[in-house]
């Protein structure tokens, strides 16, 4: 592995990796038409805000139609899940539907958790649906290496 992927990531493979030779976690994400994305990372007791939020920048952190970044150990220590906001083109005549306010699950994320303040009604209209979305759940498939893993 070179040094860029060491510090901006990897576009693949897509979803939340844990690199255990580095420490770190690659989170990565196919959008054709994204102009802006947000990672969001939230503690297991408190869903309603995130404590992290990595904005994407286009230039060290998008190859082609993916969107990526590497982080710290440390860093996402304490996370126990994850979401999306998307911005990008509004147009339904060409199918675009971005709304920037809204959390999105991670299509590539192994598993679900919904809140129990989850409103499907919150999800599928417009506007936001902070805290009420289901969010990715971040775990380290080896069971060994990251401090995350499925049990918690």
């Amino acid at each position: 592995m070179n040094n860029w992927e060491s510090r901006e990531g990897s576009p693949q493979p897509l979803g939340v990796n844990f690199i255990a030779a580095e420490q770190a976690w690659n989170f990565a994400l196919y959008s054709k038409h994204a102009a802006s994305v947000t990672l969001h990372l939230f503690h297991p007791d408190e869903t309603q805000r995130p404590f992290y939020s990595y904005h994407f920048r286009p230039l060290l952190n998008k190859s082609g139609r993916i969107w990526y970044c590497r982080l710290a150990g440390d860093m996402v220590d304490g996370a126990r899940y994850y979401a999306y906001q998307i911005d990008g083109p509004h147009d339904l005549q060409a199918g675009h539907r971005f709304d920037a306010q809204k959390w999105l699950l991670d299509p590539y994320c192994r598993a679900v958790y919904f809140p129990f303040s989850f409103s499907r009604r919150a999800s599928i209209g417009p506007g936001s649906n902070a805290g009420k979305a289901p969010l990715g759940i971040i775990f380290c498939s080896t069971g060994s290496g990251g401090k995350l893993d499925a049990s918690h």
